[in-house]
């Protein structure tokens, strides 16, 4: 379905609309899509009914898990609101708000976008001190600490945050209360230290 989406929240006690236009949308594989606003990436997703519901609990407990390891993903946060798209009734949604960030994508799609391009692309120092390197490094680590899966992102030389993971789904077993192994991850934190061929 097309058509502008009127986004409504609560912010500071009184009610805020932010129209999303549908030709500024970037299509996302899980939401209705992406768009950039201001500083930040909007990821809008649709919560009618209690299934979409808990698995948008499911994702905020995912970024929380990851945020508190450490994972860079642009300073995430979650906003429930109610979403009216074009001449439809008002239903529930949420965004994803991240920082908005420019630089090389990387991903394991097909066909993929390596990892390795990206650094070579952003001209990543290949000094193990620098501090890219070590920053991007660290982001990786804990990539693999949370067995992130389908791993993707950015990664921009001289940023604060010079790698940033997007969508993310860790391998979190709730009921084993511990994380999977992801080998996509295993494979980047290989990749950046071969990258630090110098000191």
């Amino acid at each position: 379905m097309s058509g502008d989406i009127k986004f409504t929240y609560q912010s500071g006690g009184r009610a805020v609309t932010q129209t999303l236009l549908w030709k500024d949308k970037q299509n996302s594989r899980e939401g209705i899509g992406v768009w950039h606003v201001g500083n930040y990436a909007w990821k809008v997703y649709a919560a009618k009914n209690d299934s979409q519901r808990n698995t948008l609990e499911k994702l905020r407990a995912d970024y929380r898990r990851a945020d508190v390891r450490g994972l860079p993903m642009g300073r995430p946060r979650f906003q429930g609101g109610t979403i009216k798209q074009g001449n439809s009734n008002p239903y529930g949604g949420m965004v994803l708000i991240v920082d908005w960030f420019e630089g090389t994508n990387f991903n394991f799609h097909r066909p993929p976008k390596p990892f390795k391009s990206a650094l070579e692309i952003q001209r990543v120092s290949c000094s193990k001190s620098s501090i890219d390197h070590r920053k991007i490094k660290a982001g990786c680590e804990s990539a693999k600490a949370v067995g992130l899966q389908d791993c993707q992102g950015y990664v921009k030389a001289g940023r604060y945050e010079p790698i940033v993971f997007i969508d993310v789904h860790t391998s979190w077993n709730a009921r084993q209360k511990k994380f999977g192994s992801s080998q996509q991850a295993i494979d980047m934190v290989n990749i950046i230290i071969a990258w630090g061929t110098q000191p």
